[in-house]
């Protein structure tokens, strides 16, 4: 059996208000066409399958496009298991109807607890799983964190579990020690989201969601995916793609995905952007670290003429670490120590715009240039 592990879609993401549904849309094309390539028999989907609990229309007709292309035409089983981004309820409505066409889908505590048997192996689903929920379904006050919830959870399948089949675990959760990103949210406060990941030794593997990178624990039996793409300009150098899991080999494998554009940050001065001298493709993604920019108007606009995928501007500064004045500005008025500090500040010299601009401010203020 030749299993695919994918996790971390976030169908419907946007940066910055900039949607990436037709990036992702390409990046599903993509897999379908490598699961024909690879011969897959299962595809396991580890979680925040969309990116907001109440999911676009148009990123439920992209999932819903990727579903009928592996699970109808190829009949390809889907074992799917939702994450917090995604809003578990109306991700499962009408998941055990899903069943018989092999779209397992695992929402609840309940759903986690029985396994879903293909061709001997026994899959057990376990969902992200809200503290407050488990306080409730296992009517257990004491449940304070992830650990003490997928522990409860994890014991029950142990209770039950048949030792002699090869069991995997397919959860959505947040291994202790993992390596995280600003793309990951932040579920809760501190490590109360952590769980062992001794909490698996059972499973033959135990195949991960949540985390983005797939460097971020390593082990022999629990692997997370990572994301599909880079969700943030954090992710840079991160590897993308998914995992294939040869189970009469007894191989795990990760292979990567390509992208028409990815994100990359890149630095220089204004005019250098604008001369298109900066290390970056152009029609990347792009987050511009500029210097020299204080004096130039709406600097987005103008260099999204240049750069159309321009998501991110940060001006840079020339500051020192710290500051002492060069000359004796006891004597300065108002105008003059501005210009002084601004000068000290940027290696640069107020331009006449804003020099008419600090003037009319200070006069309306009851300021003048007068001591």
């Amino acid at each position: 059996m030749k299993i695919m592990h994918i996790a971390d879609l976030h169908i419907g993401r946007t940066i910055n208000q900039f949607s990436l549904l037709n990036d992702q849309q390409m990046i599903l094309n993509q897999l379908i066409e490598r699961i024909d390539e690879e011969g897959i028999d299962v595809l396991v989907i580890a979680g925040d399958i969309y990116d907001r609990s109440i999911p676009s229309k148009e990123a439920m007709q992209v999932y819903e496009s990727f579903l009928l292309s592996v699970n109808v035409d190829r009949k390809i089983p889907v074992l799917a298991v939702s994450g917090n981004h995604d809003g578990a309820e109306r991700l499962g409505h009408a998941r055990n109807y899903f069943k018989q066409f092999q779209y397992y889908l695992s929402t609840t505590i309940e759903d986690s607890l029985t396994p879903v048997i293909i061709d001997g192996v026994h899959f057990y689903l376990v969902p992200y799983i809200d503290l407050a929920y488990a306080r409730q379904y296992f009517n257990d006050e004491s449940i304070r964190t992830h650990q003490d919830t997928y522990q409860k959870i994890i014991s029950n399948i142990e209770n039950n579990m048949d030792k002699n089949k090869k069991n995997i675990l397919i959860s959505h959760l947040f291994v202790a020690g993992g390596a995280v990103t600003e793309s990951e949210r932040e579920l809760v406060i501190g490590t109360v989201e952590h769980v062992n990941k001794s909490l698996f030794d059972e499973f033959d593997y135990t195949l991960l969601g949540h985390l983005h990178t797939p460097d971020a624990i390593k082990d022999e039996k629990v692997f997370y995916s990572g994301s599909l793409m880079r969700y943030s300009f954090s992710e840079i150098g991160q590897r993308k793609g998914y995992r294939i899991f040869d189970l009469n080999e007894n191989v795990v494998n990760f292979k990567p995905l390509k992208y028409e554009r990815d994100l990359e940050v890149a630095q220089g001065t204004f005019n250098e952007a604008m001369h298109l001298q900066l290390k970056c493709n152009q029609h990347a993604y792009l987050r511009l670290e500029l210097s020299e920019m204080e004096a130039v108007n709406e600097p987005m606009a103008k260099l999204k003429q240049i750069y159309p995928n321009l998501l991110e501007l940060k001006p840079i500064l020339k500051a020192n670490n710290t500051f002492t004045m060069s000359k004796d500005v006891t004597s300065l008025n108002t105008m003059d120590l501005i210009a002084t500090f601004y000068q000290e500040m940027t290696e640069e010299t107020l331009n006449d715009q804003q020099i008419d601009t600090l003037h009319s401010l200070l006069t309306a203020g009851g300021d003048s240039d007068e001591t």
